[in-house]
């Protein structure tokens, strides 16, 4: 057949043909203007960048009827044979193929020999990282010290695969990924050239999708044409052949992790799956797409350079403004780490559902943040006091304890050891034997962070958890049950028979107890306890008032 694909009929040939090397072309043209090139070079970068094209000009422009020349004519016979690829002196020895040491040694057999029709040999050894170590050291004389008229250029993707041997005798040059908006405008110009149109958007998802290889981009912008209609290249089409998803799809998944609901989060990877989409396909988009979520959240409004359709990112940009810093860093953070357990699961499903309900589990933390805000409210406006440092001062037998004047609420201390076993019917605060379980047990302590209360019954410990809550059902196994119960036997020194999980409410300050028909302490300070900022702080932090301390402000200010 004559019809030559997109790849090959926009293969450059010359250097101000190349799009996005401008660097290794300046370098070259130079090299050959001054008649400085080197007699082995190394062309390493990723696929589809243009080392092998590249390779075939410098070919061209040393063997020019013309040169050497940085701009070969094109016209003349060598220049026309080495782009069809029929010279004689041109040999392409692909390294996959020809990797042991009896190729190599009978192509050095034939670097002796003066070319038959151009002034230089040239060998362009593809892939060359696949070669035996045996084939490796057979060229290495060769390499060091090719007759003059021959010139060695290695190509490679995976340059780190080279013997440090070969890497001393070659001129090495870094081919980057070709940028963006140069894919893209050269994309606009085949489309041109080929009579077609088509939608920036399309352009910009091939080009994206492409990740700087030009040739992958060119193999699919020849797919487009075969598809579109009235030689018009849309983005549906560009989306139906790169199997794409739609970024409303992601906008609203993370609408869903941003609002709790795991129904919905499930019922949207139920449509994925149902529409044939490659779950892990999507968790690579999810993961870039919230990587753009960042950028754009941590920019403002100021322009950000990606590789994203106008509209697009203005969704997006509209998306963050209701969702925190603090809470796409953490969704970002979970896909991240646990990219190799998803990716490499034989039950995708499973691990993306995972995933996504711990982003939306994730997503109900309040922040910091939002927290010194409300209370900052609850106080009329006024800032919330940082607290004061703590000195420490030598304990002798002489200190006496400071009297206690001011009011300040105080947390309560960590206990190390029980001050007093609990009697029955009691309830007390359980935030000093969540302490006690940090340091004993950390994994159950975070379990037992939603818990509201604690009481007895009799020889029985009750925690109450509030309803509903997913803790409660991790924590009703039996060897999590006996875990608990011989902390609190070691915390409390009083042997628990029973330990009974359930659903409960925060008793209010000052209110009875349901279950025991005990009423807990007051504070000291009535007028404290009532004060409304203090009721609405408690209200913020669901926490509850232990203990108030007087403190002397006329002796800090003389500090």
């Amino acid at each position: 057949m004559s019809y030559l694909v997109l790849a090959r009929k926009w293969r450059p040939q010359t250097f101000s043909d190349v799009v996005g090397q401008e660097v290794i072309t300046k370098t070259l043209a130079n090299a050959i203007g001054q008649n400085r090139v080197a007699h082995a070079l190394l062309f390493c970068g990723p696929r589809g960048v243009g080392k092998t094209s590249v390779a075939r000009i410098l070919a061209k422009s040393l063997n020019c009827e013309k040169g050497p020349t940085p701009e070969p004519c094109g016209t003349c016979p060598a220049c026309r044979e080495i782009s069809h690829g029929t010279n004689l002196d041109i040999h392409e020895i692909d390294g996959a193929s020809n990797n042991g040491v009896d190729e190599i040694r009978k192509f050095k057999e034939t670097v002796a020999y003066l070319p038959v029709s151009v002034r230089y040999k040239v060998y362009i050894i593809d892939e060359v990282h696949m070669l035996s170590k045996s084939a490796f050291n057979a060229l290495l004389k060769t390499l060091e010290e090719p007759p003059a008229h021959v010139i060695f250029i290695l190509a490679t993707t995976e340059v780190n695969k080279i013997p440090p041997t070969i890497l001393s005798r070659c001129q090495r040059y870094d081919f980057r990924r070709i940028p963006f908006q140069s894919m893209v405008a050269h994309l606009k110009r085949i489309v041109e050239s080929e009579g077609f149109t088509a939608d920036e958007k399309a352009l910009m998802l091939v080009a994206r999708e492409a990740t700087g290889s030009l040739r992958d981009a060119e193999v699919v912008l020849d797919q487009l044409m075969l598809i579109a209609e009235d030689q018009k290249i849309t983005i549906d089409n560009a989306r139906s052949v790169l199997s794409v998803l739609d970024s409303s799809i992601m906008l609203q998944m993370t609408q869903c992790i941003r609002d709790g609901e795991a129904e919905g989060v499930l019922s949207l990877v139920n449509g994925l799956i149902d529409s044939g989409m490659d779950l892990n396909y999507f968790y690579r988009s999810f993961l870039f797409f919230l990587h753009d979520l960042l950028m754009l959240k941590i920019s403002g409004e100021k322009d950000v350079a990606m590789e994203r359709p106008g509209e697009e990112i203005q969704e997006m940009r509209e998306a963050v403004r209701t969702v925190s810093l603090e809470q796409i860093e953490q969704w970002l953070r979970i896909f991240h780490e646990r990219e190799r357990f998803v990716l490499n699961s034989d039950y995708a499903r499973i691990g993306l559902e995972a995933t996504l309900l711990k982003a939306v589990h994730i997503a109900q933390v309040v922040s910091m943040d939002s927290l010194i805000g409300r209370l900052e409210k609850a106080l009329g406006g006024k800032p919330v006091p940082a607290a004061p440092a703590v000195k420490k001062i030598k304990e002798t037998p002489e200190t006496q304890p400071a009297v206690k004047k001011d009011v300040e609420i105080k947390p309560a201390p960590v206990k190390e050891a029980p001050e007093r076993e609990a009697s029955p019917g009691e309830s007390w605060d359980f935030s000093a034997f969540l302490s006690f379980v940090r340091e004993k047990a950390m994994p159950l302590a975070a379990q037992l962070e939603n818990a509201v209360g604690f009481q007895w019954e009799g020889e029985a410990a009750v925690i109450l958890f509030p309803p509903g809550d997913f803790s409660m059902k991790l924590l009703q196994g039996l060897e999590k049950k006996s875990q608990i119960k011989s902390l609190l036997k070691a915390f409390t020194g009083r042997e628990v028979k029973e330990l009974i999980l359930k659903e409960g409410e925060r008793p209010a300050l000052g209110a009875d107890i349901p279950e025991t028909g005990k009423t807990l302490e007051k504070p000291r300070s009535n007028s404290v306890a009532d004060h409304p900022a203090v009721r609405e702080a408690l209200g913020i932090l669901e926490g509850k008032l232990i203990e108030i301390k007087k403190i002397d402000n006329k002796s800090e200010e003389k500090k």
